[in-house]
């Protein structure tokens, strides 16, 4: 090879090592996005197990609002809703220590403390629901007060204080006149009052508001009830009926199918 070819080939060679350089050095790819806080990826991670639960996943939820609590385990939130899940696998007691947890961390949270409320009734612990209840009735910050008169009214009714009971669910229908649980805790009140006629108007109007298969259930159940104890017996019958059609597999469906055996 010539020397001209030599020296031809060898500036190729450099020239091509200097390209190599500058895409190396000059031309380097985009850094990628910076790893997330701990806070942030507890919260991600929060949101994920959230959803779950909102959505019926439970179990899921649980799992990844577990993981989220590993991270950042001083999150009111994340604690409120794995008290939250937790209530809804039955799981009580994880329930009642998360639920605290939350209030502990948020004495504020508004949300914390009906849920903590809410556990309360659950455990049949109906004192500590009406102190937390009387706080959020009490708060003039908190937005639907309807939500703690009801609960607080659950309770009261429970300890058999029925003309407190009755003033609680009475001014949260004031608040809000279709709030359905507290128009079925007063079908339900009057009903053990021995009031029939007003339990069944109270039930016929949450039926009326279709709020769900196993409210619509519970109505239904309860109206067969008071029809059976003014012996309209054949009411009852279509009634046990339609809580079965509202929630087959649910509490009310068994208890109606069970019921309507009994009656035929």
């Amino acid at each position: 090879m010539g020397d001209h070819a030599v020296h031809t080939r060898s500036l190729a060679l450099l020239c091509l090592a200097g390209l190599v350089s500058l895409a190396l050095g000059c031309a380097s790819l985009p850094a990628g996005p910076p790893e997330p806080t701990p806070a942030e990826a507890a919260e991600a991670s929060r949101n994920i197990g959230v959803d779950h639960v909102v959505n019926g996943r439970v179990a899921l939820g649980i799992r990844d609002l577990r993981h989220a609590m590993t991270i950042y385990p001083d999150d009111a939130l994340t604690n409120m809703w794995l008290g939250q899940a937790y209530l809804l696998k039955g799981r009580l007691d994880d329930s009642l220590v998360h639920a605290e947890r939350a209030v502990e961390l948020d004495p504020m949270s508004h949300e914390a403390r009906l849920n903590l409320c809410v556990i309360h009734l659950h455990l049949g612990r109906y004192g500590e629901a009406v102190a937390h209840a009387d706080l959020l009735v009490d708060d003039p910050t908190f937005a639907s007060p309807w939500r703690a008169l009801t609960n607080r009214g659950w309770a009261q009714l429970k300890q058999r204080q029925m003309t407190l009971a009755r003033r609680s669910l009475e001014e949260a229908l004031e608040y809000r006149p279709r709030y359905w649980p507290a128009l079925l805790n007063l079908g339900i009140l009057e009903q053990i009052e021995g009031d029939r006629l007003a339990s069944l108007r109270y039930l016929e109007a949450v039926r009326e508001l279709d709020p769900g298969s196993g409210a619509v259930a519970e109505a239904n159940y309860r109206m067969a009830e008071a029809y059976v104890s003014l012996g309209h017996r054949e009411r009852a019958l279509h009634h046990l009926e339609e809580a079965i059609v509202a929630s087959p597999h649910g509490r009310w469906g068994r208890q109606s199918r069970e019921y309507l055996a009994v009656l035929r």
